[in-house]
């Protein structure tokens, strides 16, 4: 029933949950016609949504080649992992002097929805809200066109992590890791939200450097 509501989103959303958690593999080809038979919708459906994941970078389309999910290479990811961290530590100092209290409600319920995602094992829900959790802190104060470069970053990453796990944090302890973000800006402190939001990056980057191999530990 939803599915004929919004069937747009609800493929696009589907197929992105499916590639960020890696359960269709990097590199793996994937066909209209065969998507919608399996999800059970149009193939024009699914071409909207194949667009809308390769604007996200989650996949590549060739005419000749056809449609694939992007590779993951550790040495790209590392660069990614660079490029996010120079955004979001540079956008703390601003973020900091723009913060308000109708910021820190926002950033406080997400806080609450990934530790209710982190009890309910939903991984996906705590990394959709992750994401958002730094989006909304980037977006204080920097630049809107710089919004979806660092979203197509934190895709990547999370994609990286979970692909090649050097090692693996409780769900829980992942939300928790946020609440010294919240703290640095609620005493509007940038010096000590770049620094806090450097190592909480940083611990990703050691992540995504670990070598690679297939599926997720336990």
């Amino acid at each position: 029933m939803l599915l004929n509501r919004r069937p747009r989103e609800i493929v696009y959303s589907a197929l992105k949950r499916r590639i960020v958690l890696n359960e269709i593999a990097p590199g793996e080809p994937l066909t209209e016609l065969g998507l919608a038979r399996e999800v059970g919708c149009s193939q024009g459906t699914v071409r909207e949504a194949l667009l809308r994941l390769q604007e996200d970078g989650l996949v590549s389309r060739s005419g000749h080649r056809g449609t694939s999910v992007t590779p993951l290479d550790p040495d790209a990811a590392e660069e990614i992992l660079d490029l996010r961290k120079r955004l979001e530590t540079r956008g703390s100092l601003r973020a900091a002097r723009a913060f308000t209290s109708e910021a820190g409600a926002e950033l406080r319920a997400l806080r609450k929805g990934m530790a209710a995602a982190a009890r309910r094992g939903d991984e996906y829900a705590l990394i959709e809200l992750d994401m958002r959790f730094h989006a909304a802190i980037f977006r204080l104060a920097s630049p809107p066109v710089l919004e979806q470069i660092l979203i197509r970053c934190m895709l990547h990453s999370h994609r990286q992590k979970l692909w090649a796990p050097g090692h693996r944090r409780t769900l829980m302890r992942t939300a928790e890791r946020h609440d010294v973000l919240i703290e640095a800006l609620e005493a509007r402190d940038g010096e000590r939200l770049a620094r806090e939001m450097s190592h909480h990056l940083e611990t990703i980057v050691e992540v995504a450097r670990a070598r690679p191999r297939r599926g997720r530990a336990a």
